[in-house]
């Protein structure tokens, strides 16, 4: 009874984390997207106009 107690909590902290990480990780991919328009806006400043 005590280990299905166990496995069940586990299994929750175990989604929980994958769902932090998982948000985490589309979070710094935007936030990486974004800086790489912003440098290849300020190259196109620097050298065409």
């Amino acid at each position: 009874m005590s280990m299905n107690y166990e496995i069940i909590i586990f299994t929750h902290i175990f989604a929980v984390l994958i769902g932090f990480m998982f948000s985490t990780i589309l979070k710094k991919r935007k936030r990486s997207s974004k800086s790489i328009y912003k440098l290849i806006d300020d190259l196109e400043k620097k050298y065409i106009y």
